[in-house]
């Protein structure tokens, strides 16, 4: 399943952000994952709340487990 256009709160996720350690690591998922989630409607501003949501509750992860969190979180909103 894609991801569809929204921001965390629009699926039922609360906009965490992490530990000031980990602010990079969110960005740095994000800039990752931006090419794959623009492709599904996402903006880039809807892309690293995502990313500061899902380092803040996972801790980390790789572009695949994020786009997989991320559409699992919609799909339980929808």
């Amino acid at each position: 399943m894609k991801p569809i256009a929204g921001h965390p709160h629009d699926a039922g996720v609360p906009e965490l952000h992490p530990e000031l350690a980990q602010i990079e690591g969110a960005h740095l998922l994000a800039n990752a994952a931006r090419d794959r989630l623009h492709e599904c409607g996402l903006c880039d501003d809807e892309i690293l709340e995502w990313a500061l949501s899902y380092i803040a509750m996972e801790g980390s992860g790789d572009v695949d487990s994020f786009v997989e969190w991320l559409c699992a979180k919609q799909r339980r909103a929808s």
